[in-house]
C-alpha cells in the first residue's frame, strides 16, 4: 500500500489519466488529418476532465489531507461537463447548417 491506496488503485488512477491525455492526443491528431476543425476542438473539452483527474492523483499523493483539492475536482469535473454539452451543440449546430447547404445546393442543381 502507497498512502492510503494500493497499487492496484494507483495503477488505475494513474492510467486512467494517462489513458485521458493519449485520447486527447489522438482526437487533435485525427482531426489534423481530416481536417475537421470539431475533433480538433474535442481536447480542449476534455482539458477540465484531465485537470480533475490530476487533483485525485495530487490529492491521493498529499495522503487525502488536502481537502480542498477534493473541491477543486468536483467544480472540474462539473466544468467538463458543461464544455461536452457547449461542444456538442456547437457540433450539432454545424452539423445541422452543413446540411442545410447542402440542401440549398442539391435544390439549385435539381
Amino acid at each position: 500500500m502507497i498512502g492510503l491506496l494500493s497499487v492496484p488503485t494507483w495503477l488505475i488512477h494513474i492510467s486512467s489519466v494517462v489513458e485521458w491525455g493519449v485520447a486527447m492526443l489522438l482526437f487533435w491528431l485525427v482531426g489534423r488529418k481530416l481536417n475537421n476543425i470539431w475533433l480538433r476542438r474535442m481536447p480542449l473539452a476534455m482539458l477540465p476532465y484531465m485537470l480533475s483527474g490530476w487533483c485525485a492523483l495530487i490529492y491521493h499523493m498529499s495522503l487525502d489531507e488536502w481537502g480542498w483539492l477534493n473541491d477543486i475536482q468536483a467544480y472540474l469535473t462539473f466544468s467538463g461537463s458543461c464544455c461536452f454539452c457547449i461542444w456538442a451543440w456547437l457540433l450539432l449546430k454545424d452539423v445541422e447548417k452543413q446540411s442545410r447547404l447542402r440542401s440549398e445546393k442539391a435544390v439549385r442543381r435539381g
